[in-house]
């Protein structure tokens, strides 16, 4: 994600590799508690174990760090939404029960505000369009592989509604947070994702037994 430009300097398991991930797993628990303007680069570096000039080297500045950090949460947060596939075998419970677990998920206020630094610092952008990337990406690949088990369909592409449903969810946790009357949850996230029981399944089973048994 961000830092590409220093990624092909560091092998996945190098010393360089295992300080990145401390300095990010770090960053996001202090985000996740802090509001971004009261976490500094000294905080991160003390909390991680680290000099803030690795801080600086792996990341560039803190701000790059942060988005970074928020959609690392979010993708390791988003796993919590595939639990909840396995509760029920209606598709308005389980688009219903996504949305409530999304809006509730820590990382979306984070992701939120690096969506706002963007508009701001160009130099984020390109991060921030790999983190949507790789969240479209997954999501879609999750809801494909339920869509196929449960034997449901949509009437849209699965990739619009992917997108729908979060550009949804981070709307509403903007609301909230701009002091929007109310709070996230109140928005029916769920109705602007649709999801329907295979139409083939419906008529098989409510068509006539032409087997003379009724």
């Amino acid at each position: 994600m961000s830092g590409q430009h220093r990624e092909g300097s560091t092998k996945p398991g190098s010393r360089g590799q295992i300080t990145r991930q401390r300095i990010r797993n770090s960053a996001a628990e202090l985000f996740e508690r802090y509001a971004p303007e009261e976490v500094t680069v000294s905080t991160i570096a003390r909390h991680a174990g680290v000099y803030p000039n690795q801080i600086t080297h792996h990341f560039g500045s803190k701000d790059a760090l942060f988005v970074e950090s928020a959609f690392s949460s979010l993708l390791r947060d988003s796993a919590r939404l595939k639990t909840v596939s396995r509760r029920t075998a209606d598709p308005e419970v389980f688009v219903t029960a996504l949305a409530r677990t999304a809006l509730v998920m820590p990382s979306i206020p984070m992701v939120v505000s690096a969506l706002g630094l963007g508009r701001s610092h160009t130099a984020l952008q390109p991060t921030l369009t790999g983190g949507m990337k790789v969240l479209f990406r997954s999501s879609t690949h999750y809801v494909r592989t339920i869509l196929q088990e449960k034997g449901w369909t949509m009437p849209e592409s699965v990739e619009k509604e992917v997108k729908t449903f979060w550009s949804t969810i981070f709307g509403a946790v903007l609301m909230g947070q701009a002091g929007f009357q109310g709070t996230p949850s109140d928005l029916d996230v769920a109705s602007l994702v649709r999801i329907n029981a295979d139409p083939k399944a419906m008529d098989e089973r409510f068509a006539p037994d032409r087997t003379g048994g009724g």
